[in-house]
């Protein structure tokens, strides 16, 4: 046989392509590690939790004064009714 050399076409384009590739994903990791990532997450989630309890505790509030002031002004108009 002799000496036959084979001619690689596109290994440089590969290799710029890879660089590249891999460089975005190094930003891309980036950008995601900037924005908080799942640490982030959890914090958020850890919020809404805290504010939904409260929410729940003041709207149970709420209710309750509402089912007093019910419970005066219809013990007012029984009052009333009872005097006519």
């Amino acid at each position: 046989m002799s000496n036959e050399r084979r001619i690689v076409r596109g290994g440089f384009r590969a290799t710029v392509a890879l660089l590249i590739s891999i460089i975005a994903l190094i930003l891309a990791i980036m950008a995601y590690e900037r924005t908080g990532g799942k640490d982030n997450l959890n914090a958020q989630i850890k919020g809404l939790t805290t504010k939904i309890e409260e929410m729940k505790r003041e709207t149970a509030r709420r209710v309750e004064d509402m089912r007093e002031e019910t419970a005066s002004a219809l013990e007012r108009i029984g009052k009333a009714i009872k005097k006519d």
